[in-house]
């Protein structure tokens, strides 16, 4: 994630927010209809963000935050303590926002400060509550992490930064696996028969031991699918000014005139190719692969992510060219 003057961006599924830098993203679920975010700090909740598509009809906030109130109140009610619950505290506006929202805070033992908006642009419902204690600034930390929200991107990018890693994503090719490890990260995306993949490991240093380099390195994580659909083939290269290798692959299906003639008969498009980009980051001593199969018209696509991701801290990319 970038992370400057004490917090750090997150991007996911068109979403962005700034949180406080010592909050760790411990949940990120959903797709674009409906999805979740949430925050911790050491193991206390501190933020989450839940939204929801609505696809058609008119949205009225005040009876949604009514309804989602009344449930919340219920709940914090269990704590055996006594509940404090205002609406329409004016911590942010609809100028400040430019949706329409409405705002509201808690207290029971602790306290929080909430957030409903609807957007008319991208049709996303949006609930946002910060959470701490009574003898925090957290009015002020709210009030940032309010007017930092974003419920969609413009253009045809949108920037992802989440656990320590951010990148663009083409608009219109949708999420279909993420993967959270430790030392491991995974990113599937897809259009049509397309597919991009998007990877990061550490610490490079001991995934790459004396006797390994970049070459067996790949043979070691590359699918068998891909190594058995395509005729590979890899030169080492300087890629954002790191040691790199640069992958093409051929289908070999494109090779057999019979293949060919039934790909054209059945869905008239061209074999795509396998593309990879992968390498070493030696400031955040981690390894990075990039790599999608694609029709020759969306290659650059794949030169694009790669070269958008940024794979140490931002004061520090002079190093990645970037």
């Amino acid at each position: 994630m970038r992370r400057t003057a004490g917090y750090q961006q997150v991007g996911w599924l068109g979403l962005t927010v700034q949180v406080p830098s010592e909050w760790d993203l411990v949940v990120a679920r959903g797709n674009r209809f409906d999805g979740y975010l949430r925050f911790d700090e050491e193991a206390f909740t501190r933020c989450h963000i839940q939204w929801t598509l609505v696809s058609a009809g008119k949205v009225v906030l005040d009876d949604q935050l009514d309804r989602y109130l009344e449930a919340f109140e219920r709940q914090l009610k269990k704590k055996g303590q006594p509940v404090t619950i205002r609406k329409n505290t004016g911590l942010v506006s609809r100028k400040d926002v430019g949706r329409n929202v409405r705002t509201f805070f808690w207290e029971c033992g602790t306290v929080g400060y909430g957030l409903l908006w609807f957007c008319q642009d991208c049709r996303r419902a949006v609930l946002t509550q910060v959470y701490g204690y009574a003898h925090e600034d957290l009015k002020g930390t709210a009030k940032r992490i309010f007017l930092s929200l974003s419920d969609h991107q413009e253009g045809d990018w949108e920037r992802w930064s989440l656990y320590d890693l951010s990148f663009d994503a083409p608009v219109g090719w949708d999420l279909t696996d993420s993967q959270i490890q430790p030392g491991k990260v995974r990113f599937h995306f897809r259009k049509g028969p397309w597919r991009i993949t998007l990877e990061r490991w550490g610490p490079a240093s001991v995934l790459l031991g004396p006797e390994d380099n970049l070459e067996t390195f790949v043979v070691k994580v590359l699918p068998q699918d891909i190594k058995n659909r395509f005729l590979l083939h890899c030169r080492s290269d300087d890629f954002k000014e790191h040691p790199s290798l640069h992958l093409k692959g051929s289908d070999k299906g494109a090779k057999r005139p019979l293949s060919v003639w039934w790909r054209q008969l059945t869905s008239g498009q061209p074999f795509p190719n396998f593309l990879g980009w992968l390498w070493v980051c030696p400031v955040s001593n981690r390894i990075y692969f990039v790599s999608g199969i694609l029709p020759p018209a969306e290659e650059l696509v794949l030169d694009h992510i790669a070269r958008s991701v940024s794979c140490h801290p931002e004061e520090r990319t002079d190093a990645c060219g970037r």
